[in-house]
């Protein structure tokens, strides 16, 4: 007969939950990228700043304040073959007190792995809603323009974002583009600007990449985030209808092989 110690007990204990941990993972992943069913994607609103304003957004906000996100993701995907009826569908949920740690400008790979893990936490604390869910989206809403709304952060792994958004209703539809943006991130779609200049990366930032660099674009690639107007300037859109998805972003969310 086999003897465990307690701590080859602990090891093996670690190591199964470890393995469940990437296993679990490595099927949602699969399975948020196979495109064969409707992502349940919930969206979790908190007062950012715990002001009036912002509360009375929340107060006010409905499924419907979305709906240019699952039309947009329609649309695109209807671009590249993707037939499915409905592939994204946006729930919301109830509002969320506590707000998360926030993550840390300029932070280096190792604050960011744990700031990634503390919000994993968080978000299995916080979560209660009970109903089907794929991805999650924690929108936190802010009354006025500050430092600490400019962050937004979508983690490929656990399928979740920290979605930085206004409370004036001048920004619901810019609001939408920033949610749809790190919606994409949790997909497996990768950022195609310059950190440090916000400038589309071309050509794959670019909504029309087969343009000279230092021509005017109309449109922008999402996940490029800006339109270039030219070699250094370029603007945010101020709508999903302004936004399309890439030859590279759509292969990196499953849509191209």
């Amino acid at each position: 007969m086999i003897k465990f110690t307690f701590r080859q007990f602990r090891i093996t204990s670690l190591l199964v939950l470890f393995f469940y941990i990437l296993t679990s993972q490595a099927l949602a992943k699969y399975y948020s990228r196979s495109w064969q069913d409707t992502l349940q994607v919930i969206i979790y609103p908190i007062n950012g700043d715990q002001s009036d304003q912002s509360q009375a957004t929340i107060n006010a906000l409905s499924e419907s304040r979305f709906a240019s996100i699952p039309f947009f993701i329609k649309q695109q995907a209807q671009n590249y073959g993707v037939l499915l009826e409905q592939p994204i569908e946006i729930k919301l949920a109830s509002q969320i007190k506590k707000p998360p740690a926030m993550p840390a400008l300029n932070a280096n790979i190792l604050k960011i792995m744990f700031w990634s893990l503390k919000m994993r936490w968080w978000a299995w604390v916080e979560d209660h809603y009970s109903k089907e869910k794929d991805i999650r989206l924690f929108v936190e809403y802010y009354a006025t323009e500050t430092d600490d709304s400019q962050v937004s952060v979508g983690l490929e792994k656990g399928l979740m974002a920290l979605v930085k958004n206004y409370s004036s209703p001048h920004f619901i539809e810019r609001n939408n583009f920033i949610i749809a943006h790190e919606m994409l991130h949790t997909l497996g779609a990768t950022d195609k600007y310059n950190p440090s200049t916000l400038m589309p990366a071309y050509p794959q930032g670019y909504a029309n990449p087969k343009l000279p660099i230092n021509q005017k674009q109309t449109q922008c690639e999402i996940m490029g985030g800006r339109i270039p107007l030219s070699v250094d300037l370029a603007v945010m859109p101020s709508a999903l209808n302004n936004c399309l998805i890439g030859m590279t972003t759509a292969k990196e969310i499953g849509w191209l092989k």
